[in-house]
């Protein structure tokens, strides 16, 4: 909870507190889960805490609209990290969880930053509150 919420939320608002001053206002990204969003079996704290986040990412985007601070959260499924690494590497569960994609794959990193790059810029200015999700279809 501390890391995957309490951190997000202190670091955020200590932010949009510097953003306020800047005329063109500011971006907040953050990395919140699919499981946020889905929910996982034997998981409670990381899915409450990546599902608070969710909420945080919401209502800071309506506190801080008026101040031109764009606040979204992104939302992987499924990546070869350090994180995942044992599911990765384990052919069953690599399988398994590849099925639930309608891409029938895990993402590659570079798909994840490019999402995190494209709301990092102008052309994202009028996307704020929302929750974008990076799982290869795994939440339809």
């Amino acid at each position: 909870m501390d890391i995957n919420l309490k951190a997000p939320y202190v670091i955020s608002f200590l932010l949009a507190n510097i953003l306020k001053k800047n005329k063109n206002g500011g971006t907040i990204i953050n990395i919140s889960s699919i499981g946020g969003e889905l929910g996982f079996p034997n998981n409670p704290a990381y899915i409450s805490s990546k599902s608070g986040l969710i909420g945080l990412t919401k209502s800071f985007a309506r506190d801080f609209g008026k101040f031109n601070i764009n606040v979204n959260a992104v939302l992987p499924g499924y990546f070869n990290t350090k994180m995942n690494k044992k599911s990765f590497n384990n052919k069953q569960k690599r399988k398994k969880r590849s099925d639930l994609t309608m891409l029938s794959r895990w993402g590659q990193m570079p798909e994840l930053v490019g999402t995190i790059i494209f709301l990092a810029t102008n052309e994202a200015k009028y996307i704020t509150g929302e929750i974008i999700r990076v799982d290869g279809g795994m939440a339809i």
